[in-house]
C-alpha cells in the first residue's frame, strides 16, 4: 500500500458512480469503514450526463426528473414498476436522445421521501445490468444480490459469479479468493437463505481472479 491511513484522512464524503457498489448496503458499509466518511452514489451516463443522485437518506437514487423524462419497461417495452430504465433528454438540443434504453435494470417508486424530493426514487439504485441477469432453478438474479451478501464475509478479497451452461443445463457457482479463514460453508449457507436457491463456492488462490480499474467483470460465462 502507500502507506496511507485513510480513516484518520481529511475525507468526510465520498462520491461513487460506474457500479452500483454506493448503493448496496454491505458494499456501502465496507467503504465507510474504510474512509471513515459518509458514501453518496451517483447516476450517469457519458450519452445522457448525470442522471441521478442518493439524498440524506440513502436508500436509493432520486432520478432527475427536471432534466429527463423516464421511464421503467420490461422486456416487453410495457410500463413497469421494475424493469429497463428508458431516458429522453429535455435539456438538450444538440443531440437530444429519445427513449434511450439505458440497460439499466430499476425498480421505481412514488413513494414520497423523507428528504423532500419530488423526484421518483430508484430503491437500491441501479439493480444491474439487464444483460448481466442469470438464472438459478428458475430464479432471476442479479451480481448486486450476490455481492451484498458476499460483502458481509471480510474473509473474502475478490469474487466472481461463474454462470456455466453444459447440455442445456445451467449450472451456477461463486468463485472465490480468501483471506484467512475458509468462510464457503457460511457464505453459501447465507446465499441460500438470502437468495432462496444454492450456489456452491469456490476457493482459488490469491491473485488468480482478475482486478480492474475500471467496471468489475462479476459474471464469466463459459459454454461447453
Amino acid at each position: 500500500g502507500l502507506g496511507i491511513d485513510l480513516e484518520s484522512s481529511d475525507i468526510r464524503v465520498t462520491l461513487h458512480a460506474g457500479e452500483p457498489g454506493a448503493s448496496i448496503p454491505a458494499t456501502r458499509a465496507a467503504i465507510e469503514s474504510a474512509y471513515s466518511a459518509t458514501c453518496f452514489d451517483h447516476t450517469g451516463m457519458t450519452e445522457l450526463g448525470p442522471t441521478g443522485f442518493s439524498c440524506s437518506q440513502r436508500d436509493g437514487i432520486h432520478a432527475i426528473e427536471s432534466e429527463f423524462i423516464f421511464e421503467v419497461l420490461d422486456s416487453a417495452g410495457r410500463p413497469a414498476v421494475e424493469g429497463e430504465l428508458v431516458a429522453t433528454n429535455l435539456g438538450r438540443w444538440g443531440m437530444p436522445l429519445v427513449r434511450y434504453r439505458t440497460g439499466d435494470r430499476v425498480r421505481a417508486s412514488r413513494e414520497p421521501c423523507s428528504c423532500g424530493s419530488p423526484f421518483v426514487k430508484l430503491v437500491g439504485g441501479i439493480r444491474g445490468r439487464v444483460d448481466d441477469m442469470f438464472t438459478v432453478r428458475g430464479v432471476n438474479l442479479y451480481p448486486s444480490q450476490v455481492e451484498d451478501i458476499v460483502r458481509g464475509h471480510p474473509e473474502v478479497t475478490e469474487f466472481v459469479i461463474e454462470h456455466r451452461r453444459a447440455r442445456e443445463m445451467d449450472e451456477v457457482s461463486l468463485v472465490v479468493e480468501v483471506a484467512g479463514e475458509d468462510p464457503t460453508e457460511r457464505l453459501e449457507a447465507d446465499l441460500r437463505q438470502a437468495l432462496g436457491v444454492r450456489l456452491g463456492c469456490r476457493v482459488v488462490p490469491t491473485g488468480t481472479l482478475p482486478r480492474s480499474e475500471l467496471k468489475s467483470k462479476r459474471i464469466v460465462r463459459v459454454v461447453e
